[in-house]
C-alpha cells in the first residue's frame, strides 16, 4: 500500500500491522539499536564514564554511535546508546564483530560488575520511509521522540498521518525520522525522532509549535479521530562530545 504525502510503500500483516521489514523494490530500510540503561543511586559519575568508554569502544569498532541522556519525559535517569545500521544484515555483522571483540569482552564484564547501571532497554527499529538516508552530519544535538501505538486497523492512516507531519516539522527547524519497533520494549510501535541542532534550537522549535497556525491546525485535525495512542515521549541531549 502507498501512504499519503511522501509516496512510499510498507508492507502490512493479515491484520492491518506494520510488517517487520518495511520494504520498496526489495530494498530493506535502515536499522537502529537502542540500549538504555538506568543510572544506580548515587552512580551517575560511574555510569557517565562507563558510556563514554562504551562508546569510543563501539566507534573504534567502525560503529555509528551516539549516546544519549534523557533530560525530560518517561525515560529520565536513564543514558541510552544509540547506532545506526544501513540495514538488519550491516546489524548482525557489526554485532558479531563487537562480540567477538576482545576489549569490548572485557570492558562489558567490568561494567557489568561495577554495576553503576541496570538496561532497561534492548530495542531494534526500522525505517518508515524508505527514501530516508541519514546524513552523518545531521543535527543531533538534541533529540525529541514520541513513540505511538495504532489503534486497532487504523495502523495506514496513523502512518499517513505521520509522514503529512514531516513538512511542519521540517519548516519549523526539525528534523524528522519515523521507526517501527519491532523488537524490544515497545514491539510492533512506531517511534517519531525529531532531532535538533542543540537545545536551544529545540527551544525555538517548540515554542513555534505553540503558536503556528498550521501546525495547530495538523494537530486538531489528527486529535479530532486519534489514530494511536503515544505510550512514550521524551527530550533527550546527546553527551557523546560531538
Amino acid at each position: 500500500m502507498t501512504s499519503p504525502g511522501r509516496g512510499y510503500t510498507v508492507a502490512l500483516g493479515r491484520e492491518g500491522e506494520l510488517c517487520p521489514a518495511i520494504l520498496k523494490g526489495g530494498t530493506v530500510m535502515g536499522v537502529i539499536s537502542l540500549n538504555g540503561f538506568k543510572t544506580e543511586p548515587g552512580r551517575l559519575a560511574d555510569h557517565l564514564a562507563a558510556s563514554m568508554e562504551a562508546l569510543g569502544l563501539l566507534r573504534g569498532l567502525g560503529a555509528q554511535a551516539v549516546v544519549l541522556q534523557a533530560i525530560a519525559g518517561g525515560d529520565i535517569g536513564t543514558i541510552a546508546t544509540s547506532i545506526n545500521y544501513a540495514n538488519n544484515a550491516d546489524y548482525a555483522a557489526s554485532t558479531q564483530k563487537i562480540q567477538a571483540d576482545e576489549k569490548w569482552q572485557e570492558f562489558w564484564i567490568r561494567a557489568a560488575s561495577e554495576g553503576s547501571a541496570m538496561q532497561v532497554e534492548s530495542s531494534l527499529l526500522s525505517d518508515i520511509d524508505p527514501n530516508f538516508q541519514p546524513d552523518p552530519g545531521r543535527p543531533m544535538g538534541a533529540v525529541m521522540a514520541t513513540q505511538w501505538r495504532a489503534k486497532p486497523g487504523r495502523i495506514a492512516d496513523f502512518v499517513g498521518k505521520v509522514m503529512e507531519s514531516y513538512e511542519h516539522i521540517e519548516r519549523m527547524g526539525g528534523t524528522p525520522r519515523a521507526m517501527q519497533s519491532v523488537v524490544g520494549a515497545h514491539p510492533m510501535t512506531t517511534m517519531v525522532a525529531v532531532t535538533f541542532e542543540d537545545l536551544d534550537a529545540y527551544g525555538a522549535y517548540a515554542d513555534e509549535t505553540a503558536s503556528d497556525a498550521q501546525w495547530q491546525a495538523f494537530w486538531a485535525d489528527s486529535m479530532a479521530d486519534p489514530t494511536a495512542d503515544m505510550i512514550r515521549s521524551g527530550l533527550y541531549a546527546n553527551i557523546s562530545g560531538d
